[in-house]
């Protein structure tokens, strides 16, 4: 009988304690719920929420403002020799600390193991004697200003990865729809926002006063390099004319040309596209006018590149089968020859692909030249090689016929 008293003493006190704690609960819930001067909290519904539509790029009338670097960053000092980075076997030049001379990789030359193969071989073969002074105190800054539309996302992606190292302002003009102004605004390149001035709708009379208006520490002997839509330029090359100074203006670039892939080469082999200039020379000789810019077919000045060593890649049609054909569709200049000659409806993805897997160009004629990975050591830009999986169809031919693909 002692013992049941003492249970429900217990009990008593158990319940009476959970009284107390659902009162405190119900309580703290109110005051959360009151705000201090006793007004209830209200809530904001999610679905009224204004996203930020604030853009992260820059684009016409924004004030951009350029770093200047400086160039000795971009060497190393060896018992009192200045020698290039990216062009010095600094291993060997570590193993030897008692050489006084830059000891150069292979494929770069000059006694700072400055100039590229490709730079090298254009001075040499140009047909004056070109005196290069350098290398300079600050850097130039180099304005990459380049065409694009929906059919060259993919070579835009290339183009800004793998030439961020040495260009300082990349100016993508569209006025042929808004694919990539879609694209920036849902994080495409979203990296290089800060990189990266969008115009569009303007037409190519108006371009360079567009680009002055956002660039007032623009000087005169920082660099323009302007090409259409299908050119990615030699990262190499173009870091030389950073650095160095008294080199021939304008320059062009002489590129490898690709079709469908960088597995495929036209049998022309190369393409000239591209200007390079500096900022005082395309006010004084081309009377600031863009458009002149871009059409020049340059007869003077420096040509970079050779049918052995480029100054970038020129890829032609590196699209899916069906881009192809809409591409064919929307663009006045380009044409099937045989179009009119065959059925209509042949052609057809299928089609496409026909010519892709067997090499033959747009016009269903030209056989193309085939182009191998492991033995081509200008295959592809660096970028696209360093991320076989995401550009894998630029790199093998997924529509060969044959049972086995060298690559």
């Amino acid at each position: 009988m002692h013992i049941y008293k003492i249970n429900c003493k217990r009990l008593c006190i158990f319940v009476i304690i959970q009284i107390l704690l659902v009162s405190s609960y119900y309580y703290t819930r109110r005051d959360t719920n009151t705000s201090l001067d006793g007004k209830k909290i209200s809530f904001i519904n999610s679905g009224n929420i204004k996203k930020s539509t604030k853009k992260t790029y820059h684009t016409q009338g924004n004030q951009i403002v350029l770093d200047k670097q400086k160039v000795r960053d971009k060497f190393v000092d060896f018992n009192s020799s200045l020698c290039f980075l990216s062009g010095t076997d600094i291993k060997s030049m570590n193993r030897l600390k008692n050489s006084w001379t830059c000891n150069c990789k292979t494929g770069w030359h000059g006694s700072e193991c400055g100039q590229p193969e490709v730079i090298w071989r254009a001075l040499l073969k140009h047909r004056n004697k070109i005196n290069i002074k350098g290398f300079r105190q600050f850097a130039r800054r180099m304005l990459y200003i380049f065409q694009v539309d929906e059919f060259v996302e993919n070579l835009v992606d290339i183009r800004i990865n793998d030439l961020n190292e040495v260009i300082d302002l990349f100016i993508l003009i569209e006025n042929e729809g808004n694919r990539i102004e879609k694209s920036l605004k849902n994080n495409f390149l979203k990296k290089f926002h800060n990189k990266i001035l969008y115009l569009q709708g303007i037409g190519l009379d108006n371009v360079w006063h567009t680009i002055l208006s956002s660039l007032p520490s623009l000087e005169n002997d920082d660099i323009i390099l302007v090409s259409k839509s299908y050119e990615i330029p030699n990262k190499f090359a173009l870091s030389f004319f950073k650095y160095y100074d008294k080199w021939p203006e304008p320059i062009s670039l002489r590129l490898r040309w690709s079709v469908f892939g960088f597995f495929w080469k036209h049998p022309s082999k190369t393409k000239t596209e591209g200007v390079i200039c500096s900022v005082k020379y395309m006010q004084d000789i081309f009377n600031s006018n863009f458009s002149m810019l871009l059409n020049n077919r340059i007869v003077k000045g420096l040509i970079i590149g050779d049918l052995n060593h480029y100054g970038g890649w020129y890829c032609e049609f590196c699209l899916d089968p069906e881009q192809i054909i809409r591409l064919a569709n929307t663009r006045s200049d380009v044409k099937f020859s045989n179009w009119k000659e065959l059925k209509k409806g042949i052609i057809d993805a299928s089609y496409i692909e026909d010519l892709i897997g067997n090499g033959l160009y747009i016009d269903g004629k030209t056989e193309l030249e085939r182009s191998r990975k492991y033995q081509d050591s200008y295959f592809a830009p660096n970028y696209v090689l360093e991320n076989s999986l995401q550009f894998d169809y630029l790199q093998i031919n997924l529509y060969t016929k044959l049972d086995y693909y060298e690559g």
